[in-house]
C-alpha cells in the first residue's frame, strides 16, 4: 500500500495514533505533498475509516491513491464505498476505481473492465530514415541526423549535404556532426565556409569534422581557416580545436604558421598558439617559447611554461627558474608543474621555500614537483606541509599531493604523521568547536603512504590507533592497507543503507551494529 505512514524505524511512533492518522488525513487531502515512501499493510479501523473518508475529499489524486491503498488492503466491506467513484467525472479515477474495484470481487461492466485494464496508446510508426531527412519538421529532422552513423551518413550522403544550408542553425550542426562521422570529404568547401560563422557551436563543428578529415583536405586552405580561428576567434573551444588541428597537420607551413602566432598584439592568441606547440612534441621549439616567459600577461606565460613542462627540453629550466621567482601565483603553479617535468634539481631550494605559501593551487603544484624531481632535500618541506595546518584555510589538497609525493619516494620517517593523519583529529578547531579529523580523500593517501612503506609493525599501530568508526568513503582502503601490512585479507564493512533513512517499518530494522575500526578480517 502506497502512502507514508508517520512511524519511525523500531516501531515507535513519532507521533500517537490519533495525530499520526491526521498527520495522514492531511497528506492524503493535499496531493501537493503525498510522498509514497513505504509499502506496509496496515488493516485497523481506524485507517480504514480515514482512506473511505478521503475517497470524498475534492482533490483527484487523493481521492486515486486512497482507492489504490483499499485495493491494495482487500478488505470485501470497501467495495461500497468503491462502487461510488465507478462513474467518477475523470477517467483517471473511473480507471483507478475500477482497479480497485476488480481487487475487491466487484463484477464489472465491460466499459469498466476497459478502464481497468486500460494500456499506453501504441506509438506511432517509425518514419523512415530516407523520409525523415526530407521532412520539414526540424525536430524529426535533428533526430534523423544524430541518428546516422558513419555508414548511415555515406549511404545518404546525397540528403546530409544540402542540410548544411538550412536555415536552422540546430539541423546545420547535426549535419556537420553527420558529416564529420561519415567523413563526407564532398562537405569541405562548405566546412570551411562554416568556420566563419556567427554561431560558437556551428564554429567549434565545422573544426572539429575538419579535423576528422584533415588528410584529404585542402592544406593551404585549412592552415589559413585554422590560423585565422587563432587570430580572431574570442572561444577559446575553437581555438583549441584550431590550434590541435594543426598539430595534426604536423608540416613546417602549419608549425611556420604557429610560430609567427607567438608574436601576435592579442594575448589569447599568443596562449593559443603556445599550447598548440607544446602538443608537438618537437623539444627544439621550447627556444621560441622562452621569451613568451616575460609575457605582460600571465595567462600567455602560464600556457608557455605548460607548453615547455610537456616539450621536456633542458635548456628550458634556467628561464622557467628565472620566471618562478620572478612572476606571480598564478604563473608560479604552472612554472613549478613545468619544472617538475623536467625534473630540475636546481630548483628545489626554490620550490622548497615557496613551499610555505597559503595559496592551495601553487602549494599543491610545488608539492607534486617536489616529488617528481624525488631529490632528498625536498623531503623535509615535504613533511613539514602535513604538520603545518592551517587553522582557516585548512589546504586538504596541498596534504594529498605532499603524502603522494612522500610515498613516490618511500619516506618511512612520514609514516607517524600518517597513522595520526587516519587515526586522531589534526585538524586545528574552529571558533566554539573541536579539533577534527582530516579530509577524507587525505587519509586514504596517509593509507597509500602507509601501506607503501609500512611494515606489520605499522599495521598493528593502525589497528591500535584507531578509536573510531572510519568513515565508509576510505574503508576499502583501509582493507587494503591492513591486507597489505599484516598479510591477512580484510574486507570493508558497509554503512547502513542510506535507504533506510527513508523506508519507514512497524518492525525492528534487523541491522547490526558496525564495529569501531569499519573492516573485518575476511575468510
Amino acid at each position: 500500500m502506497n502512502f507514508w505512514f508517520p512511524f519511525k524505524s523500531g516501531g515507535k511512533p513519532r507521533l500517537p495514533r490519533a495525530a499520526a492518522l491526521q498527520a495522514l488525513a492531511l497528506r492524503l487531502s493535499h496531493a501537493a505533498v503525498w510522498i509514497p515512501l513505504v509499502s506496509h499493510p496496515l488493516k485497523d479501523a481506524p485507517t480504514h475509516e480515514l482512506l473511505r473518508a478521503a475517497l470524498k475529499e475534492p482533490d483527484a489524486v487523493a481521492r486515486e491513491r486512497a482507492l489504490d491503498a483499499l485495493g491494495l488492503i482487500r478488505d470485501p466491506a470497501d467495495a461500497a464505498h468503491v462502487r461510488t467513484l465507478l462513474n467518477a467525472e475523470l477517467a483517471t479515477t473511473r480507471a483507478q476505481a475500477a482497479r480497485a474495484a476488480g481487487a475487491l470481487g466487484v463484477t464489472l461492466n465491460a466499459e469498466q473492465l476497459a478502464a481497468a485494464t486500460r494500456t499506453r496508446p501504441a506509438p506511432a510508426p517509425a518514419i523512415k530514415l530516407p523520409d525523415s531527412l526530407r521532412t520539414a519538421d526540424v525536430r524529426t529532422l535533428v533526430h534523423a541526423l544524430q541518428g546516422l552513423d558513419s555508414a548511415g551518413a555515406q549511404q545518404h550522403s546525397a540528403l546530409v549535404l544540402p542540410l548544411l544550408r538550412r536555415p536552422e542553425l540546430v539541423v546545420q550542426e547535426a549535419a556537420v556532426r553527420a558529416v564529420q562521422r561519415g567523413k563526407l570529404t564532398a562537405a569541405i568547401p562548405e566546412l570551411l565556409v562554416r568556420m566563419d560563422d556567427p554561431d560558437e557551436g556551428l564554429r567549434l563543428a565545422a573544426c572539429e569534422a575538419l579535423a576528422a578529415m584533415f588528410d584529404v583536405a585542402p592544406r593551404p586552405a585549412l592552415v589559413t581557416a585554422m590560423v585565422r580561428r587563432l587570430e580572431v576567434d574570442l572561444s577559446s573551444q575553437v581555438r583549441q580545436a584550431a590550434g590541435l588541428l594543426l598539430v595534426a597537420l604536423h608540416d613546417p607551413p602549419a608549425r611556420d604558421a604557429l610560430l609567427g602566432l607567438l608574436q601576435h598584439p592579442r594575448g589569447m592568441t599568443r596562449a593559443s598558439a603556445a599550447i598548440a606547440l607544446g602538443a608537438w612534441q618537437e623539444p627544439a621549439l621550447a627556444a621560441p617559447l622562452h621569451p613568451l616567459l616575460n609575457d605582460r600577461e600571465d595567462r600567455v606565460t602560464r600556457a608557455a611554461a605548460n607548453a615547455l613542462g610537456q616539450l621536456r627540453n633542458p635548456s628550458s629550466k634556467p628561464p622557467l627558474l628565472a620566471a618562478f621567482l620572478a612572476r606571480s601565483p598564478a604563473v608560479q603553479e604552472r612554472v613549478a608543474w613545468a619544472l617538475g617535468e623536467l625534473k630540475s634539481t636546481e630548483a628545489v631550494p626554490a620550490l622548497s621555500e615557496k613551499l610555505t605559501t597559503k595559496d592551495e593551487d601553487l602549494k599543491t603544484s610545488l608539492a607534486l614537483a617536489l616529488g617528481k624531481i624525488a631529490d632528498k632535500r625536498g623531503l623535509p618541506p615535504l613533511r613539514r606541509v602535513l604538520h603545518d595546518i592551517p587553522a582557516t584555510n585548512h589546504l586538504p589538497r596541498a596534504r594529498e599531493a605532499a603524502l603522494m609525493s612522500l610515498t613516490a619516494l618511500g619516506d618511512k620517517p612520514s609514516i607517524p604523521r600518517a597513522l595520526q593523519i587516519v587515526a586522531t583529529t589534526v585538524i586545528p578547531p574552529v571558533a566554539g568547536g573541536g579539533p577534527s579529523y582530516d579530509d577524507n580523500f587525505v587519509r586514504a593517501a596517509a593509507l597509500r603512504l602507509l601501506a607503501a612503506v609500512g611494515d606489520k609493525t605499522t599495521g598493528a599501530a593502525l589497528v591500535a590507533a584507531i578509536k573510531d568508526q572510519i568513515p565508509r568513503e576510505i574503508r576499502p582502503t583501509m582493507a587494503d592497507t591492513l591486507t597489505k601490512l599484516l598479510g591477512k585479507p580484510y574486507q570493508p564493512i558497509p554503512d547502513e543503507s542510506y535507504q533506510s533513512l527513508f523506508v519507514e517499518s512497524l518492525n525492528k530494522w534487523p541491522g547490526k551494529a558496525v564495529p569501531a575500526l569499519g573492516v573485518v578480517e575476511g575468510p
